[in-house]
């Protein structure tokens, strides 16, 4: 067993092969329908509401280079969406 921390709860977990990404947090990397887009959504907006977001995560440029396209759009729609809901 191989002991990670998750890039996006920081949450400690076991894997047998190399990943940053807990099973809980996995949907917002590997999303293959509107459903799994609105679970990663609901994903991230809880942990903006628990403050448990890495800042580095709320930057554009950085989410593309290290997660990819579809893990971005779902961040930063996550994020645009609790920016509304705070005003």
């Amino acid at each position: 067993m191989v002991y990670n921390k998750c890039i996006f709860c920081n949450v400690v977990f076991a894997t047998n092969a190399k990943s940053s990404v807990c099973d809980d947090c996995s949907i917002i990397v590997t999303w293959k329908s509107v459903m799994h887009y609105l679970a990663g959504v609901n994903r991230i907006s809880t942990l903006i509401r628990e403050n448990k977001l890495d800042s580095k995560l709320r930057n554009e440029n950085y989410c593309i280079e290290n997660l990819g396209t579809r893990a971005t759009q779902v961040i930063m729609d996550a994020i645009d969406s609790s920016r509304r809901l705070k005003d």
